[in-house]
């Protein structure tokens, strides 16, 4: 038996967040072993990680009067925050004497800040609290036997498991919904357990021709449980325990979904004199989500792939500026039954009952009982090459690619009995384009002299919609003015519509000839699409006898999104862009329809100067706060001095130490109005694009680090 390596890791982080009352902490341990039996024919490796995660009160995000952005477009930007501090009313008592003392009403009456539409900022802070404990263990053990030099078998096991506690507090004086508060609780356990095998076994043909043949299979099990608990009324003010509750406790129907997929698969791997080379690759899975209790002869689909490479420069005898040269040509194929299971069989809904009733609903969403996979054959022709002994590196790639069957739920008529509709959507074409450049400008001869390595990458993806199951698929929709993301056979997914301007042939902007405020449409109308056409990024890497610095720049352009933050603060004037006709009116930029159809330069003058506003930007007008998602951004920057190692230091065992300070998310150049274009909107467990609905800032991190090694 060989040496036991083992490495042993822990690491905490305390999290203090941007609003007050907020924040995280995390510990995790990690622990790596492997080791060799029997003259090295037998391996064995595993790992474990734990990770301990809690909060005593994660922010609540959206537009909702518990929020802490819901009360940032509401309150008044010259007023004092300190009137808010104190957040318990108090009660006026005239006492014998008829003098007054005020008593205050903590735990039961809350300081509205003189709007009944927000909570109170600090009650939400420190009243509103969502607590939450999660418990993760991730680990795998693998036992690799060699049976020859070219017979080898890997039998591997993994296990994914979650455990996590949420609690919800809300006081006395919670709203209208929750006079008397409310203590909510939840409990969630989600499994995963994948086991596999793979057999290699490696032939040589002759000295030219070389082989490799790999089979393999694996079963995934995967468990999601859910329950959960509510008062939602207390007796005592206060006290957040269930045993509190002043009627009788909601028990929300439990939630337990699974689902398996087995697979066996298999990959041939062939080269020619080391420059010519092939991989053939095919897996067959089957899939319980496909599976109904009416149908499992159609839950499995086969997918394959061929991929080439053709090495020039060790075929021929190239130029000495170039190092290497190699192309690359691609087809493969990708399945895939998702991970949401019972959406091709109807399924009655359990509504949330007291402890002794149980109540049952038909579906909201209409299952899809011939449910297909989602498949993707893709191809890429692409090519590298290492050029002025590998100072320059230039990588490019160009792809086309059919996605067909696309499980969606689209948004159907509620009159139809069901508010979704589980479809398999038609055929989707994505083109795309990928370079890759990677150089050394200056690299000095001396040693640990000056060098300066730089990476740019830039990628570009459009769409296209070759067909659907009907004439347009409704796919989310937004918070106003008919916002939707639309897919329409000659579109792009992603599609942006809703209501806008109206619109002269010409394009300028139609004007009420009476009112002089923007006319809207009455259907919705294509906006923009909410993917970016293109990312792009560039990253230096700086060095010097014991220092190190780089910084990386991204961005990205093409995509569009609709701001509810903005329309709500232009509603309530509190943009400088709402400033002009604020006292003598404003004539808009358009035009004006005549009464024979031809249109004249606007020249009515708006006196309503809110309506002005609201017909641009407001709640009706989905296109006038829809923005440019275009970005810059520094993303990350960072400065590092290794310590010389030598001496009593070097000694005690010390091989490594170095001081780190670094940056990420530093500044952000874009025309997007709300803080930070990459945002992401949860409905449900889903991140919608497209909709930003009073988004947190996004935040700048700053650090140092010490970094030991042994």
């Amino acid at each position: 038996m060989g040496p036991i390596n083992t490495r042993f890791n822990y690491t905490n982080v305390t999290n203090k967040w941007i609003t007050p009352n907020t924040g995280y902490d995390r510990n995790s341990l990690a622990l790596t072993m492997n080791t060799k039996l029997f003259k090295d024919r037998l391996r064995l490796a595993s790992k474990i990680n734990y990770t301990n995660r809690w909060s005593d009160n994660l922010p609540g995000a959206g537009y909702g009067n518990q929020s802490i952005m819901y009360w940032f477009i509401f309150w008044q930007p010259n007023a004092d925050l300190n009137w808010l501090k104190d957040y318990w009313r108090y009660r006026r008592i005239v006492n014998p004497d008829g003098t007054a003392t005020f008593i205050q009403q903590k735990d039961s009456l809350i300081f509205y800040p003189y709007s009944s539409f927000p909570e109170n900022p600090y009650a939400i802070a420190y009243e509103f609290l969502n607590k939450s404990l999660r418990r993760t263990i991730t680990g795998n053990f693998s036992a690799t036997y060699d049976f020859t030099k070219d017979l080898s078998l890997m039998v591997r096991t993994a296990a994914d498991w979650g455990g996590e506690y949420r609690q919800q507090r809300r006081p006395w004086d919670a709203g209208s919904r929750l006079p008397r508060g409310s203590v909510r609780e939840q409990n969630i356990l989600s499994q995963e357990w994948t086991t596999d095998f793979l057999l290699r076994y490696n032939k040589q043909f002759s000295e030219d021709i070389k082989t490799n043949f790999t089979f393999g299979g694996s079963t995934l099990r995967n468990t999601y449980n859910r329950k959960e608990v509510r008062a939602d009324s207390l007796r005592v003010p206060g006290l957040y325990h269930l045993y509190n509750a002043a009627g009788q406790l909601l028990y929300v129907p439990d939630y337990n979904a699974e689902f398996i997929v087995n697979s066996f698969y298999g990959m041939i791997t062939a080269s020619y004199k080391n420059y010519l080379f092939a991989d053939f690759t095919g897996r067959q899975d089957w899939s319980s989500v496909l599976a109904s209790p009416y149908r499992t002869a159609k839950s499995g689909f086969f997918y394959p792939s061929v991929n080439t490479s053709f090495v020039l420069s060790d075929a021929f005898d190239l130029p000495k500026t170039v190092n290497f040269a190699k192309l690359r040509f691609s087809v493969a194929g990708v399945g895939s039954g998702g991970t949401n299971p019972y959406l091709n069989t109807d399924v009655y809904l359990q509504e949330v009952d007291f402890i002794n009733d149980s109540i049952y609903t038909n579906p909201t969403t209409l299952a899809n009982p011939n449910m297909r996979p989602l498949k993707t054959i893709s191809y890429e022709l692409g090519g590298n090459a290492s050029f002025f002994n590998s100072r320059l590196t230039v990588d490019v790639a160009g792809y086309i690619g059919n996605t067909k069957d696309q499980i969606l739920q689209r948004i159907i008529d509620r009159s139809s009995g069901f508010a979704r509709q589980v479809v398999n959507a038609g055929v989707v074409r994505n083109t795309g384009f990928e370079l890759a450049l990677s150089g050394t400008p200056i690299k000095s001869k001396a040693k640990k002299g000056f060098v300066w390595n730089s990476t740019v990458t830039f990628a570009t993806n459009r769409n296209r919609i070759m067909s659907m199951p009907d004439t347009s698929l409704v796919i989310n929709t937004g918070p106003v003015a008919g916002g939707q993301i639309v897919a329409k056979v000659g579109g792009s997914m992603g599609d942006l519509y809703g209501r806008g301007y109206v619109r002269a042939p010409d394009g300028q902007i139609v004007y009420d000839g009476t009112t002089g405020n923007a006319l809207i449409t009455q259907d919705v109308v294509h906006i923009g699409n909410t993917i970016p056409k293109g990312k792009a990024s560039i990253n230096n890497k700086l060095s010097y006898r014991n220092w190190r610095m780089s910084f990386l720049f991204d961005g990205q352009w093409g995509g569009v999104a609709h701001s509810l933050m903005h329309y709500k603060m232009v509603e309530q004037g509190k943009l400088t862009l709402t400033l002009p006709g604020r006292y003598n009116g404003i004539i808009g930029k358009g035009v004006v329809q005549n009464a024979d159809g031809s249109y004249r330069t606007n020249d009515v003058i708006a006196k309503d100067i809110d309506e002005y506003y609201r017909s641009h930007m407001g709640i009706d007008n989905a296109e006038g706060s829809t923005f440019s998602t275009d970005f810059i951004k520094w993303r990350e920057a960072r400065l590092e001095f290794n310590i010389p190692v030598r001496g009593a230091i070097k000694r005690i065992g010390l091989q490594r130490a170095a001081v780190a300070a670094y940056g990420r998310d530093l500044f952000i150049w874009s025309p997007w109005p709300m803080f930070d274009p990459e945002f992401g909107t949860l409905s449900g467990t889903d991140i919608v694009r497209g909709f930003e609905i009073a988004q947190f800032p996004s935040t700048r991190t700053i650090g140092a680090s010490l970094i030991v090694g042994f």
